[in-house]
Protein backbone atom coordinates (compact mmCIF):
# COMPACT_ATOMS: atom_id res chain seq x y z
CA UNK A 1 0.00 0.00 0.00
CA UNK A 2 2.73 2.39 0.90
CA UNK A 3 4.39 2.09 -2.62
CA UNK A 4 1.25 2.75 -4.24
CA UNK A 5 0.93 5.58 -2.64
CA UNK A 6 4.55 6.66 -3.58
CA UNK A 7 3.20 6.08 -7.19
CA UNK A 8 0.23 8.37 -6.55
CA UNK A 9 2.47 10.90 -5.41
CA UNK A 10 4.87 10.52 -7.96
CA UNK A 11 2.53 10.71 -10.77
CA UNK A 12 0.91 13.76 -9.91
CA UNK A 13 3.97 15.28 -9.11
CA UNK A 14 5.11 14.95 -12.68
CA UNK A 15 2.01 15.86 -14.17
CA UNK A 16 1.84 19.18 -12.30
CA UNK A 17 5.80 19.64 -13.45
CA UNK A 18 4.64 18.90 -16.98
CA UNK A 19 1.68 20.74 -17.67
CA UNK A 20 3.19 23.76 -15.70
CA UNK A 21 6.02 23.64 -19.04
CA UNK A 22 2.74 23.37 -21.26
CA UNK A 23 1.14 26.51 -19.63
CA UNK A 24 4.89 28.29 -19.69
CA UNK A 25 4.24 27.84 -22.89
CA UNK A 26 1.17 28.43 -24.15
CA UNK A 27 1.43 31.98 -21.82
CA UNK A 28 4.41 32.73 -23.97
CA UNK A 29 3.19 32.16 -26.69
CA UNK A 30 0.02 34.03 -26.12
CA UNK A 31 1.84 37.34 -24.88
CA UNK A 32 3.33 37.96 -28.36
CA UNK A 33 0.10 37.13 -30.65
CA UNK A 34 -0.69 41.08 -30.51
CA UNK A 35 2.36 41.77 -32.47
CA UNK A 36 2.48 39.14 -35.46
CA UNK A 37 1.72 41.62 -38.81
CA UNK A 38 -1.29 40.11 -41.35
CA UNK A 39 -0.36 37.64 -43.55
CA UNK A 40 3.05 37.13 -41.93
CA UNK A 41 2.35 33.58 -41.23
CA UNK A 42 2.63 33.86 -38.06
CA UNK A 43 6.08 35.66 -37.67
CA UNK A 44 6.36 38.40 -34.63
CA UNK A 45 6.84 41.57 -36.02
CA UNK A 46 10.71 42.86 -34.96
CA UNK A 47 10.39 46.45 -32.82
CA UNK A 48 13.67 48.66 -33.01
CA UNK A 49 16.73 46.26 -32.06
CA UNK A 50 14.68 43.10 -31.69
CA UNK A 51 15.61 40.01 -33.48
CA UNK A 52 12.72 38.68 -35.48
CA UNK A 53 12.84 35.00 -37.14
CA UNK A 54 11.26 33.07 -39.89
CA UNK A 55 10.91 29.11 -40.91
CA UNK A 56 11.17 28.05 -44.37
CA UNK A 57 11.06 24.45 -45.57
CA UNK A 58 11.51 23.36 -49.37
CA UNK A 59 13.94 21.84 -52.04
CA UNK A 60 17.52 22.18 -52.77
CA UNK A 61 19.97 20.66 -55.65
CA UNK A 62 23.84 20.71 -54.67
CA UNK A 63 25.77 21.35 -58.15
CA UNK A 64 29.00 20.39 -58.81
CA UNK A 65 30.93 21.01 -62.09
CA UNK A 66 27.41 21.68 -63.29
CA UNK A 67 26.49 18.18 -62.48
CA UNK A 68 23.75 17.65 -59.80
CA UNK A 69 25.57 16.01 -57.24
CA UNK A 70 22.58 15.53 -54.41
CA UNK A 71 19.01 16.73 -54.02
CA UNK A 72 16.87 16.67 -51.14
CA UNK A 73 15.18 19.05 -48.62
CA UNK A 74 16.27 22.06 -46.66
CA UNK A 75 15.04 23.80 -43.54
CA UNK A 76 16.16 27.42 -43.48
CA UNK A 77 15.84 29.50 -40.48
CA UNK A 78 16.14 33.68 -40.98
CA UNK A 79 16.70 35.72 -38.30
CA UNK A 80 16.74 39.24 -38.59
CA UNK A 81 17.09 42.76 -37.04
CA UNK A 82 15.56 46.05 -37.66
CA UNK A 83 19.07 48.69 -37.23
CA UNK A 84 19.13 52.22 -36.10
CA UNK A 85 18.36 52.89 -40.27
CA UNK A 86 14.84 52.05 -41.31
CA UNK A 87 15.74 50.48 -44.25
CA UNK A 88 18.54 48.07 -42.99
CA UNK A 89 18.26 44.91 -41.16
CA UNK A 90 21.60 42.89 -40.02
CA UNK A 91 20.46 39.44 -41.22
CA UNK A 92 21.74 35.70 -40.75
CA UNK A 93 20.89 32.52 -42.23
CA UNK A 94 21.26 28.55 -41.49
CA UNK A 95 20.69 26.41 -43.91
CA UNK A 96 20.09 22.27 -42.95
CA UNK A 97 20.17 20.34 -45.86
CA UNK A 98 18.40 16.61 -45.56
CA UNK A 99 19.67 14.24 -48.90
CA UNK A 100 16.95 12.16 -50.22
CA UNK A 101 17.22 8.89 -48.48
CA UNK A 102 18.91 9.96 -45.10
CA UNK A 103 16.77 8.31 -42.47
CA UNK A 104 16.77 11.40 -40.26
CA UNK A 105 13.21 13.27 -40.73
CA UNK A 106 15.06 16.59 -39.52
CA UNK A 107 18.53 17.71 -38.41
CA UNK A 108 19.43 19.88 -35.64
CA UNK A 109 22.87 20.71 -36.94
CA UNK A 110 23.26 23.62 -39.03
CA UNK A 111 25.00 22.70 -42.72
CA UNK A 112 25.67 26.32 -43.45
CA UNK A 113 26.01 29.50 -41.74
CA UNK A 114 25.38 33.16 -43.06
CA UNK A 115 25.29 36.88 -41.95
CA UNK A 116 24.46 39.92 -44.11
CA UNK A 117 22.85 42.90 -44.31
CA UNK A 118 18.98 43.49 -46.36
CA UNK A 119 17.74 46.53 -47.81
CA UNK A 120 14.36 46.75 -48.23
CA UNK A 121 13.75 48.98 -51.11
CA UNK A 122 16.26 46.33 -52.84
CA UNK A 123 14.22 43.50 -51.53
CA UNK A 124 16.63 40.58 -51.52
CA UNK A 125 19.25 39.10 -48.87
CA UNK A 126 22.67 38.72 -49.48
CA UNK A 127 25.18 36.82 -47.44
CA UNK A 128 28.47 35.59 -46.52
CA UNK A 129 29.22 32.54 -44.11
CA UNK A 130 30.86 29.25 -44.08
CA UNK A 131 29.89 25.33 -44.84
CA UNK A 132 30.34 22.72 -42.32
CA UNK A 133 33.38 20.71 -43.74
CA UNK A 134 31.91 17.44 -42.12
CA UNK A 135 28.77 17.50 -44.39
CA UNK A 136 30.46 17.24 -47.00
CA UNK A 137 33.42 15.32 -47.52
CA UNK A 138 33.86 14.40 -50.77
CA UNK A 139 34.13 18.52 -52.01
CA UNK A 140 37.01 18.91 -49.59
CA UNK A 141 38.35 18.49 -45.60
CA UNK A 142 38.06 22.25 -45.48
CA UNK A 143 35.58 24.94 -44.63
CA UNK A 144 34.55 26.92 -47.65
CA UNK A 145 32.90 30.35 -47.63
CA UNK A 146 30.06 30.56 -49.34
CA UNK A 147 27.79 33.44 -50.39
CA UNK A 148 24.43 33.49 -50.56
CA UNK A 149 21.78 34.97 -52.07
CA UNK A 150 17.72 35.11 -51.25
CA UNK A 151 14.74 35.97 -53.18
CA UNK A 152 10.95 36.21 -53.02
CA UNK A 153 9.92 34.09 -55.82
CA UNK A 154 8.22 36.99 -57.19
CA UNK A 155 11.19 39.62 -57.18
CA UNK A 156 14.13 37.94 -58.56
CA UNK A 157 15.74 39.87 -61.25
CA UNK A 158 14.11 42.01 -63.47
CA UNK A 159 10.72 41.68 -61.00
CA UNK A 160 13.47 43.71 -58.40
CA UNK A 161 11.49 47.04 -58.07
CA UNK A 162 8.23 45.20 -57.46
CA UNK A 163 9.41 44.66 -54.18
CA UNK A 164 9.89 48.56 -53.91
CA UNK A 165 6.80 49.31 -55.04
CA UNK A 166 5.12 46.81 -52.53
CA UNK A 167 7.52 47.68 -49.98
CA UNK A 168 6.06 51.60 -50.63
CA UNK A 169 2.43 50.16 -50.50
CA UNK A 170 0.19 50.33 -47.21
CA UNK A 171 1.64 50.58 -43.68
CA UNK A 172 1.64 46.90 -43.15
CA UNK A 173 4.97 47.24 -45.18
CA UNK A 174 7.28 48.68 -42.83
CA UNK A 175 6.69 45.72 -40.33
CA UNK A 176 7.87 43.46 -43.17
CA UNK A 177 10.92 45.45 -44.79
CA UNK A 178 12.58 42.50 -46.83
CA UNK A 179 9.31 41.93 -48.27
CA UNK A 180 9.67 37.86 -47.84
CA UNK A 181 6.70 37.26 -45.91
CA UNK A 182 4.15 40.25 -47.05
CA UNK A 183 0.11 39.18 -48.06
CA UNK A 184 0.82 36.60 -51.74
CA UNK A 185 4.39 36.09 -50.16
CA UNK A 186 5.46 33.72 -47.99
CA UNK A 187 8.03 31.60 -51.21
CA UNK A 188 11.37 32.52 -51.29
CA UNK A 189 14.26 30.96 -54.04
CA UNK A 190 17.86 31.36 -53.13
CA UNK A 191 21.32 30.44 -54.35
CA UNK A 192 24.61 29.65 -52.53
CA UNK A 193 27.91 29.53 -54.32
CA UNK A 194 31.17 28.28 -53.30
CA UNK A 195 34.18 29.48 -55.38
CA UNK A 196 36.80 27.95 -53.64
CA UNK A 197 35.40 24.10 -53.34
CA UNK A 198 33.52 24.44 -56.68
CA UNK A 199 29.87 23.90 -55.90
CA UNK A 200 26.89 25.64 -55.23
CA UNK A 201 23.27 25.11 -53.64
CA UNK A 202 19.93 26.23 -55.47
CA UNK A 203 16.97 25.83 -53.33
CA UNK A 204 13.02 27.37 -52.76
CA UNK A 205 10.94 26.89 -50.06
CA UNK A 206 7.78 27.91 -49.02
CA UNK A 207 7.66 29.67 -44.87
CA UNK A 208 6.50 27.66 -42.15
CA UNK A 209 3.70 28.91 -40.02
CA UNK A 210 5.21 28.82 -36.77
CA UNK A 211 2.36 30.07 -34.64
CA UNK A 212 0.00 27.52 -36.18
CA UNK A 213 2.67 24.34 -36.05
CA UNK A 214 3.06 25.28 -32.58
CA UNK A 215 -0.06 24.79 -31.50
CA UNK A 216 -0.46 21.82 -33.16
CA UNK A 217 2.40 20.34 -31.44
CA UNK A 218 1.04 21.75 -27.75
CA UNK A 219 -2.59 19.85 -28.77
CA UNK A 220 -0.30 16.71 -29.52
CA UNK A 221 1.84 16.88 -26.63
CA UNK A 222 -1.33 17.02 -24.63
CA UNK A 223 -3.17 14.48 -26.07
CA UNK A 224 -0.32 12.17 -26.17
CA UNK A 225 0.38 13.03 -22.20
CA UNK A 226 -3.00 12.28 -21.10
CA UNK A 227 -2.82 8.96 -23.00
CA UNK A 228 0.26 8.18 -21.16
CA UNK A 229 -1.43 9.31 -17.55
CA UNK A 230 -3.93 7.05 -18.48
CA UNK A 231 -1.51 4.28 -19.21
CA UNK A 232 0.28 4.99 -16.24
CA UNK A 233 -2.93 4.76 -13.82
CA UNK A 234 -3.71 1.35 -15.30
CA UNK A 235 -0.04 0.07 -15.07
CA UNK A 236 -1.04 0.93 -10.88
CA UNK A 237 -4.25 -0.76 -10.81
CA UNK A 238 -3.20 -3.50 -12.04
CA UNK A 239 0.35 -4.13 -10.43
CA UNK A 240 -1.95 -3.45 -7.06
CA UNK A 241 -4.34 -6.20 -8.62
CA UNK A 242 -1.18 -8.71 -8.91
CA UNK A 243 0.23 -8.06 -5.26
CA UNK A 244 -3.45 -8.72 -3.23
CA UNK A 245 -4.51 -11.38 -5.55
CA UNK A 246 -3.30 -14.01 -7.89
CA UNK A 247 0.25 -14.02 -8.62
CA UNK A 248 2.27 -11.49 -10.93
CA UNK A 249 4.20 -15.16 -11.67
CA UNK A 250 1.06 -15.88 -13.86
CA UNK A 251 1.83 -12.36 -15.97
CA UNK A 252 3.50 -13.00 -19.38
CA UNK A 253 6.93 -11.52 -19.75
CA UNK A 254 7.01 -11.21 -22.83
CA UNK A 255 3.50 -9.36 -22.78
CA UNK A 256 4.89 -6.64 -20.27
CA UNK A 257 8.17 -6.72 -21.99
CA UNK A 258 7.09 -5.70 -26.02
CA UNK A 259 4.93 -2.40 -24.08
CA UNK A 260 8.34 -1.56 -22.12
CA UNK A 261 9.99 -1.45 -25.40
CA UNK A 262 7.11 0.39 -27.22
CA UNK A 263 7.08 3.11 -24.40
CA UNK A 264 11.16 3.01 -24.68
CA UNK A 265 11.74 3.71 -28.58
CA UNK A 266 8.35 6.60 -27.91
CA UNK A 267 10.55 8.23 -25.24
CA UNK A 268 13.75 8.34 -27.08
CA UNK A 269 11.73 9.51 -30.23
CA UNK A 270 10.29 12.66 -28.76
CA UNK A 271 13.60 13.23 -26.99
CA UNK A 272 15.38 13.67 -30.42
CA UNK A 273 12.12 15.56 -31.91
CA UNK A 274 12.35 18.16 -29.07
CA UNK A 275 16.26 18.17 -29.62
CA UNK A 276 15.53 18.43 -33.64
CA UNK A 277 13.87 21.82 -32.61
CA UNK A 278 14.79 23.62 -30.04
CA UNK A 279 12.41 26.46 -29.46
CA UNK A 280 9.30 23.82 -29.10
CA UNK A 281 11.91 21.25 -26.85
CA UNK A 282 9.96 21.90 -23.61
CA UNK A 283 6.46 20.70 -25.39
CA UNK A 284 7.86 17.69 -26.72
CA UNK A 285 10.43 17.21 -23.61
CA UNK A 286 7.08 16.70 -21.44
CA UNK A 287 6.06 13.67 -23.53
CA UNK A 288 9.21 12.35 -23.87
CA UNK A 289 9.62 12.68 -19.94
CA UNK A 290 6.15 10.94 -19.17
CA UNK A 291 7.02 8.14 -21.67
CA UNK A 292 10.13 7.24 -19.68
CA UNK A 293 8.26 7.54 -16.51
CA UNK A 294 5.89 4.83 -17.62
CA UNK A 295 8.91 2.41 -18.83
CA UNK A 296 11.78 2.80 -16.42
CA UNK A 297 9.24 3.59 -12.92
CA UNK A 298 6.12 1.32 -13.99
CA UNK A 299 7.08 -1.13 -16.66
CA UNK A 300 10.33 -2.14 -15.95
CA UNK A 301 10.03 -2.59 -12.20
CA UNK A 302 6.83 -4.68 -12.93
CA UNK A 303 9.13 -6.72 -15.47
CA UNK A 304 11.26 -7.55 -12.47
CA UNK A 305 8.09 -8.30 -9.83
CA UNK A 306 7.27 -10.92 -12.45
CA UNK A 307 10.55 -12.37 -12.84
CA UNK A 308 10.74 -12.54 -8.75
CA UNK A 309 7.68 -14.11 -8.49
CA UNK A 310 8.80 -16.68 -11.24
CA UNK A 311 12.17 -17.02 -9.20
CA UNK A 312 10.93 -17.14 -5.69
CA UNK A 313 13.91 -19.93 -4.85
CA UNK A 314 16.58 -18.13 -6.37
CA UNK A 315 15.67 -14.77 -4.41
CA UNK A 316 15.67 -16.66 -1.48
CA UNK A 317 19.38 -17.46 -1.74
CA UNK A 318 20.92 -14.04 -0.62
CA UNK A 319 22.44 -11.16 -2.66
CA UNK A 320 24.34 -13.17 -4.81
CA UNK A 321 21.96 -14.85 -6.38
CA UNK A 322 19.59 -11.83 -6.39
CA UNK A 323 22.56 -10.19 -8.78
CA UNK A 324 22.48 -12.84 -11.00
CA UNK A 325 19.12 -13.03 -11.67
CA UNK A 326 18.65 -9.46 -11.54
CA UNK A 327 22.07 -9.44 -14.19
CA UNK A 328 20.10 -12.03 -16.57
CA UNK A 329 17.11 -10.26 -16.98
CA UNK A 330 17.90 -6.49 -17.78
CA UNK A 331 20.94 -7.73 -19.82
CA UNK A 332 18.92 -9.75 -22.13
CA UNK A 333 15.70 -7.19 -22.07
CA UNK A 334 18.32 -3.83 -22.37
CA UNK A 335 19.84 -5.84 -24.85
CA UNK A 336 16.95 -6.64 -26.84
CA UNK A 337 15.78 -3.16 -27.06
CA UNK A 338 19.23 -1.86 -28.20
CA UNK A 339 19.26 -4.45 -30.99
CA UNK A 340 15.23 -3.83 -31.92
CA UNK A 341 16.47 0.21 -31.76
CA UNK A 342 18.86 -0.46 -34.75
CA UNK A 343 16.99 -2.98 -36.71
CA UNK A 344 13.77 -0.17 -36.72
CA UNK A 345 16.48 2.51 -37.57
CA UNK A 346 17.58 0.42 -40.73
CA UNK A 347 14.20 -0.72 -42.00
CA UNK A 348 11.98 2.94 -41.42
CA UNK A 349 10.22 2.18 -45.08
CA UNK A 350 8.49 -0.80 -43.12
CA UNK A 351 7.77 1.44 -39.49
CA UNK A 352 4.28 0.73 -40.17
CA UNK A 353 4.15 -3.01 -40.18
CA UNK A 354 6.69 -2.55 -37.15
CA UNK A 355 4.54 -0.90 -35.30
CA UNK A 356 1.29 -3.07 -36.27
CA UNK A 357 3.50 -6.00 -34.90
CA UNK A 358 4.04 -4.39 -31.67
CA UNK A 359 0.33 -3.99 -31.03
CA UNK A 360 -0.24 -7.80 -30.77
CA UNK A 361 1.37 -7.41 -27.29
CA UNK A 362 -1.61 -9.33 -25.37
CA UNK A 363 -0.94 -12.41 -27.89
CA UNK A 364 1.72 -14.17 -25.28
CA UNK A 365 -0.81 -13.48 -22.38
CA UNK A 366 -3.27 -15.70 -24.04
CA UNK A 367 -1.50 -18.43 -24.97
CA UNK A 368 0.59 -18.50 -21.76
CA UNK A 369 -3.44 -18.48 -19.85
CA UNK A 370 -4.31 -21.25 -22.65
CA UNK A 371 -1.13 -23.54 -21.55
CA UNK A 372 -1.66 -23.52 -17.99
CA UNK A 373 -5.69 -23.52 -18.19
CA UNK A 374 -5.75 -21.28 -14.80
CA UNK A 375 -9.28 -20.59 -14.08
CA UNK A 376 -8.39 -16.49 -13.20
CA UNK A 377 -6.72 -14.79 -15.24
CA UNK A 378 -3.60 -12.23 -14.10
CA UNK A 379 -5.15 -8.98 -15.88
CA UNK A 380 -7.97 -7.17 -15.08
CA UNK A 381 -10.46 -6.08 -17.53
CA UNK A 382 -10.09 -2.79 -17.05
CA UNK A 383 -6.30 -3.35 -17.84
CA UNK A 384 -6.11 -4.89 -20.69
CA UNK A 385 -8.85 -2.57 -21.88
CA UNK A 386 -7.40 0.65 -21.21
CA UNK A 387 -4.25 -0.30 -22.36
CA UNK A 388 -5.77 -1.35 -25.78
CA UNK A 389 -7.84 1.87 -26.19
CA UNK A 390 -5.11 4.29 -25.32
CA UNK A 391 -2.63 2.62 -27.50
CA UNK A 392 -4.92 2.07 -30.68
CA UNK A 393 -5.93 6.03 -30.34
CA UNK A 394 -1.67 6.95 -30.75
CA UNK A 395 -1.45 4.54 -33.57
CA UNK A 396 -4.41 6.12 -35.15
CA UNK A 397 -3.20 10.19 -35.06
CA UNK A 398 0.21 8.80 -36.05
CA UNK A 399 -1.48 7.39 -39.63
CA UNK A 400 -4.86 8.26 -39.74
CA UNK A 401 -4.27 12.00 -38.89
CA UNK A 402 -3.09 14.16 -42.05
CA UNK A 403 -2.74 17.03 -41.03
CA UNK A 404 -1.05 16.01 -37.46
CA UNK A 405 2.79 17.45 -36.48
CA UNK A 406 3.76 14.66 -38.95
CA UNK A 407 2.42 16.24 -41.92
CA UNK A 408 5.54 17.44 -43.30
CA UNK A 409 5.59 20.65 -42.45
CA UNK A 410 8.54 20.42 -39.97
CA UNK A 411 8.13 16.93 -39.13
CA UNK A 412 8.57 14.62 -41.73
CA UNK A 413 5.88 12.12 -42.74
CA UNK A 414 5.63 9.10 -41.11
CA UNK A 415 6.48 6.12 -43.58
CA UNK A 416 3.10 4.99 -45.46
CA UNK A 417 0.77 7.78 -43.72
CA UNK A 418 -1.79 8.44 -43.55
CA UNK A 419 -2.50 4.71 -44.06
CA UNK A 420 -6.47 3.26 -44.12
CA UNK A 421 -5.36 -0.15 -43.71
CA UNK A 422 -2.73 0.51 -40.67
CA UNK A 423 -5.41 1.75 -38.55
CA UNK A 424 -8.30 -0.67 -39.66
CA UNK A 425 -5.39 -3.83 -38.96
CA UNK A 426 -4.95 -2.23 -35.57
CA UNK A 427 -8.38 -1.50 -34.79
CA UNK A 428 -9.62 -5.23 -35.92
CA UNK A 429 -6.14 -6.35 -34.19
CA UNK A 430 -6.69 -4.77 -30.71
CA UNK A 431 -10.44 -5.86 -30.97
CA UNK A 432 -10.07 -9.17 -31.67
CA UNK A 433 -7.36 -9.76 -28.69
CA UNK A 434 -9.48 -8.26 -26.36
CA UNK A 435 -12.38 -10.61 -27.25
CA UNK A 436 -10.33 -13.34 -26.66
CA UNK A 437 -9.44 -12.69 -23.80
CA UNK A 438 -12.66 -11.42 -22.30
CA UNK A 439 -14.07 -15.00 -23.59
CA UNK A 440 -11.22 -16.41 -22.07
CA UNK A 441 -12.53 -15.67 -18.25
CA UNK A 442 -16.26 -16.82 -19.16
CA UNK A 443 -15.85 -19.61 -21.42
CA UNK A 444 -12.50 -21.08 -20.01
CA UNK A 445 -9.13 -20.35 -21.04
CA UNK A 446 -8.87 -23.19 -23.49
CA UNK A 447 -12.09 -22.41 -25.58
CA UNK A 448 -10.57 -21.81 -28.73
CA UNK A 449 -8.16 -24.94 -28.88
CA UNK A 450 -9.51 -27.72 -30.86
CA UNK A 451 -9.50 -30.65 -28.03
CA UNK A 452 -6.58 -32.88 -30.29
CA UNK A 453 -4.31 -29.99 -29.72
CA UNK A 454 -4.89 -29.88 -26.00
CA UNK A 455 -1.53 -29.64 -23.75
CA UNK A 456 -1.37 -32.73 -21.54
CA UNK A 457 -3.90 -32.82 -18.53
CA UNK A 458 -4.34 -34.55 -16.02
CA UNK A 459 -7.20 -36.00 -13.89
CA UNK A 460 -6.80 -34.91 -10.23
CA UNK A 461 -10.07 -37.10 -8.96
CA UNK A 462 -8.07 -40.97 -9.54
CA UNK A 463 -9.96 -43.58 -8.91
CA UNK A 464 -8.37 -45.98 -6.62
CA UNK A 465 -6.12 -44.01 -4.61
CA UNK A 466 -6.99 -44.59 -0.92
CA UNK A 467 -6.36 -41.34 1.90
CA UNK A 468 -5.56 -42.31 4.72
CA UNK A 469 -7.13 -41.21 8.04
CA UNK A 470 -5.03 -38.09 9.34
CA UNK A 471 -3.81 -36.89 6.09
CA UNK A 472 -3.00 -33.38 6.59
CA UNK A 473 -3.57 -30.74 3.40
CA UNK A 474 -0.16 -29.27 3.83
CA UNK A 475 -1.85 -25.81 2.20
CA UNK A 476 -4.15 -25.37 4.82
CA UNK A 477 -3.03 -27.63 7.64
CA UNK A 478 -6.19 -29.44 8.19
CA UNK A 479 -7.54 -32.92 7.95
CA UNK A 480 -8.08 -34.43 4.80
CA UNK A 481 -11.37 -36.48 4.94
CA UNK A 482 -11.20 -39.49 3.06
CA UNK A 483 -14.71 -39.54 2.33
CA UNK A 484 -14.68 -36.37 1.04
CA UNK A 485 -15.25 -36.39 -2.67
CA UNK A 486 -13.43 -33.05 -3.46
CA UNK A 487 -10.09 -34.49 -2.19
CA UNK A 488 -7.58 -34.82 -5.29
CA UNK A 489 -4.28 -36.19 -5.66
CA UNK A 490 -1.34 -34.81 -7.41
CA UNK A 491 1.01 -36.70 -9.98
CA UNK A 492 3.26 -37.17 -7.77
CA UNK A 493 0.58 -38.66 -4.98
CA UNK A 494 0.53 -36.11 -2.71
CA UNK A 495 -3.01 -35.21 -1.24
CA UNK A 496 -4.64 -32.14 -1.00
CA UNK A 497 -8.30 -30.00 -0.68
CA UNK A 498 -9.52 -29.47 -4.10
CA UNK A 499 -10.05 -25.77 -3.13
CA UNK A 500 -6.84 -25.49 -1.54
CA UNK A 501 -4.84 -27.08 -4.28
CA UNK A 502 -6.98 -24.38 -7.07
CA UNK A 503 -5.64 -21.57 -5.48
CA UNK A 504 -1.96 -22.94 -5.27
CA UNK A 505 -2.13 -23.51 -8.99
CA UNK A 506 -3.31 -19.69 -9.71
CA UNK A 507 0.32 -18.97 -7.71
CA UNK A 508 2.33 -21.40 -9.42
CA UNK A 509 2.13 -24.83 -11.31
CA UNK A 510 4.67 -27.12 -8.20
CA UNK A 511 3.22 -29.41 -5.78
CA UNK A 512 3.18 -28.11 -2.39
CA UNK A 513 4.85 -30.79 -0.71
CA UNK A 514 7.81 -32.38 -2.79
CA UNK A 515 8.76 -29.19 -5.73
CA UNK A 516 7.76 -31.18 -8.30
CA UNK A 517 6.07 -29.32 -11.33
CA UNK A 518 2.58 -30.23 -11.74
CA UNK A 519 0.25 -29.80 -15.06
CA UNK A 520 -2.99 -28.57 -15.42
CA UNK A 521 -6.46 -30.12 -15.08
CA UNK A 522 -8.98 -30.14 -17.67
CA UNK A 523 -11.03 -27.14 -17.25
Amino acid sequence: MTEGRCDLILLGWTAFVGFNLVSDFLWSSGSGSSHEAPGSGGLTVASLGTPSSALFRGDYRLERNFSVVEEGSVIMKLVSQQTSVEAVRISSISLALMETGRRTGFSSSQDMLFSGIAFSDVGKLTATGASDPNRFPSLGSKACRVDAVVNRRDTGGKNGNQASRVSQGDGDDSEDPLGFFHEGGGSIVGEVAAVDCGFSVKFNAESVNVVSLTQKVVHYSIWVNLLTILQIRCFLVQMRYTEEGPSAAKVSILCIAMQAMMDAYDSFLHLCLGLSAQYMFNTIAVVSLFKFILFSLLEARYLLTIWRARRSEAFNQGWEAVRRELSWLYSRFYGVLVIGMVLIYNNLAHLPWIALGFQAYWVPQIFQDAWQGSRRSALRPAFFGGISVTRTLLILYLWGCPEGIFSDDLYPRLPGAPSFTICASVILLQAAQVTVMMLQKTLGPRWFIPWICMPTAYNYHRSGVRIEDDTDCVICMSEIDPKDARSVVTPCNHKFHRACLEQWMDVKMECPTCRRMILPSIQ
